[in-house]
């Protein structure tokens, strides 16, 4: 198994797990997400902020290995973790109060969890077919 097709199955699985969490359980979800983002940033986020970092730059690494389009779409995919873990590292507060309006609207909240899972399904069976 590649580092692709492995990163794609786990990602994905990841992600279609969280929409199933959302659609079964919401109002769970929602408050797990008020628990872990307190008014004073906790001080795992830039340590996760540095695991997103390191995974982004190894995948690359990687994706110049071997050039390929599914390696490509994998790639573009961790690359958008970045966009989630910089406003939460360096603007923590702007993005706590993004975060939380988010979990304050309900169809938004779903919507936004739903979409991601589509694209983990994606994901997941890139990595299991191709």
């Amino acid at each position: 198994m590649t580092y692709f097709k492995f990163l794609s199955i786990v990602l994905g699985s990841w992600m279609v797990l969280g929409g199933a969490w959302a659609a079964f359980s919401l109002e769970s979800l929602r408050r797990l997400i008020v628990e872990l983002y307190p008014e004073v940033r906790p001080r795992w986020i830039p340590v996760v902020g540095a695991a997103v970092l390191a995974l982004v730059l190894w995948t690359w690494v990687e994706f110049v290995k071997f050039v390929n389009t599914e390696n490509f779409v994998v790639t573009l995919v961790v690359s958008l973790g970045l966009a989630k873990v910089v406003p939460l590292v360096f603007f923590y507060k702007k993005s706590r109060e993004f975060l939380m309006a988010l979990v304050a609207e309900p169809l938004a909240f779903r919507v936004v969890v739903l979409s991601s899972a589509a694209v983990g399904f994606a994901l997941l069976m890139m990595g299991i077919f191709f």
